[in-house]
């Protein structure tokens, strides 16, 4: 897609949440997890982790955002032609790898199971949900297209009390089975954000997402008896979660950005999903590599000298896969248009 043709806005969002979706693995390989809670480093270090929550709320949201309006289930069911053809075309660049040289060895069977149950790339659990909401995408936008402004804003009410908000209080009015819907709450936001437009400085937001994630993750220090996972956390359908991201979305959705960056942000943008896919064949060993950087005090040095140079190599290889994407989509696209001109 060309430049000017693109929301500079959204392609930072995207950007932004593929960086925190790489700093979110970041925390789990570098023995965060593990950690004693104890320090003013470490207590940086999971506000900071806090934070990167929200990046599959960012990216949900685009979804909605950017989908929302189409209601035909040809239009909405286009987007899976490349979407299942950048996984298969991952998957054949991960197995080989993954089997040969980083030691996760299977049998011919076992591995065509994995790329069934989408599991031959490590973080192929979007994939799988991402299908899901697609499937669902059409019905969910003649829902939305019939609400009008408080009626929209009704439906994303009820979808906070269902998904968000069992995870945020200490008693729950709703089971926690419904959280499993918050994919939906995401996507409505996103809907509810391209319908209403709203306005709030971008540095208003930022300060909103910065503060809640710094009093979570003090919440999360201060309660955990020893490692995190004896405290209270949060993770992505839960209510602040969702509010982070909403801050950061809003923020940014409609900012102006330089001309000279906007190619850079289509670039990497478009790079994203790649990137997402296949930043696993660099994280699952590259932090091993620095095992006495594996303290909160250095977190900083290995996020600088791992963390980034796995982002940004993986939106390289993110984009040769989406150019690749598009070359077999097309003849794809064209069979499948031939097919219908005949059967109809």
């Amino acid at each position: 897609m060309k430049t000017e043709n693109r929301s500079p806005g959204l392609d930072l969002i995207r950007c932004l949440a593929m960086l925190f979706v790489v700093t979110y693995h970041f925390f789990l390989r570098n023995g965060f997890n593990l950690a004693p809670q104890t320090g003013v480093a470490t207590w940086a270090a999971g506000c900071f982790r806090t934070l990167t929550t929200s990046c599959i709320g960012l990216f949900l949201m685009l979804t909605g955002y950017l989908k929302s309006d189409r209601t035909g289930l040809r239009s909405c069911y286009r987007c899976l032609v490349p979407i299942l053809l950048a996984y298969l075309l991952a998957s054949a660049f991960s197995i080989p790898i993954r089997h040969f040289l980083l030691n996760d060895p299977k049998s011919l069977v076992d591995w065509g199971k994995s790329l069934i149950q989408f599991t031959a790339v490590y973080y192929g659990w979007y994939v799988e949900m991402y299908l899901g909401l697609v499937l669902l995408m059409p019905f969910i936008n003649i829902l939305l297209n019939q609400l009008h402004s408080k009626g929209l804003l009704a439906l994303t009410g009820i979808l906070f009390l269902l998904t968000a908000m069992p995870g945020a209080l200490p008693w729950n009015i709703f089971p926690d089975f419904w959280r499993a819907l918050f994919p939906i709450t995401y996507y409505v936001l996103g809907a509810a954000i391209r319908r209403l437009q709203p306005r709030i400085p971008p540095w208003a937001g930022i300060a909103g997402a910065g503060s809640m994630a710094i009093l979570l993750g003090t919440i999360t220090f201060s309660s955990a008896s020893l490692t995190l996972s004896t405290g209270v956390y949060w993770e992505f359908p839960d209510l602040w979660t969702v509010l982070m991201a909403v801050c950061l979305f809003v923020s940014f959705y409609r900012l102006p950005i330089p001309a000279p960056f906007q190619k850079l942000l289509a670039f990497g943008s478009m790079g994203c999903y790649g990137a997402c896919l296949l930043s696993h064949l660099f994280d699952i060993w590259s932090y091993q590599l620095l095992p006495q950087w594996h303290t909160p005090q250095r977190y900083p040095l290995l996020f600088v000298c791992v963390t980034v140079p796995i982002y940004l190599i993986s939106l390289v290889l993110g984009n040769l896969l989406h150019k690749l994407t598009n070359l077999l989509s097309i003849p794809i696209a064209k069979l499948l248009h031939s097919n219908k001109q005949k059967t109809s």
